[in-house]
């Protein structure tokens, strides 16, 4: 069996290194925008308590601001609900 060139050894270095890039690139994380709740934190009231609801879901913030974080960290589409559904007094 003949020996490869230099060139040779070379040229199929280049290629493995540049095939492995191009995987390494396709294998990278998508990342999403950041939404608009995420950017919100950075404005919201941490003194205001909401009442919201997803879907057949009610839930308790303590703040605005938490309300916004779990719509920032789980993509669930909470709504301030005014019809009360918490059974909170008001403060």
């Amino acid at each position: 069996m003949p020996s490869l060139g230099i060139a040779t050894k070379i040229s199929i270095l280049l290629l493995l290194i540049c095939l492995a890039s191009v995987l390494c690139v396709f294998a990278l994380p998508i990342f999403e925008p950041i939404s608009d709740a995420c950017k919100a934190i950075d404005d919201c009231d941490p003194f205001q308590p909401v009442c919201a609801a997803h879907f057949n879901e009610h839930q308790f913030f303590y703040s605005h601001c938490d309300m916004l974080r779990e719509i920032c960290l789980t993509g669930k589409d909470w709504k301030p609900d005014y019809l009360s559904h918490c059974n909170v007094s008001k403060l």
